[in-house]
């Protein structure tokens, strides 16, 4: 399997701890929250929805940006 063909299946874990709300983001392989891709405490469970969903939308920007660049690399090379 080559890198183009990787897919990382990721998914966020929102919930209140005494006061914050807690978020986290993890893949489907190790979901134990000792050691997640991303964390945070927030005030409000909305806001703690929000930077979840922002932080999975940057993640897959990173790796769709990677992606292109190896393509066009592959592409350039093989030319």
């Amino acid at each position: 399997m080559s890198d183009l063909d990787t897919q990382i299946h990721l998914h966020a874990r929102v919930f209140r701890t005494g006061c914050d709300w807690y978020a986290d983001i993890d893949d489907h392989t190790d979901p134990q929250p000792d050691d997640p891709y991303w964390y945070g405490y927030y005030s409000s469970q909305r806001a703690a929805i929000d930077a979840a969903c922002e932080r999975i939308a940057a993640l897959n920007r990173d790796r769709c940006r990677r992606l292109s660049q190896q393509l066009l690399l592959r592409a350039t090379s093989s030319a």
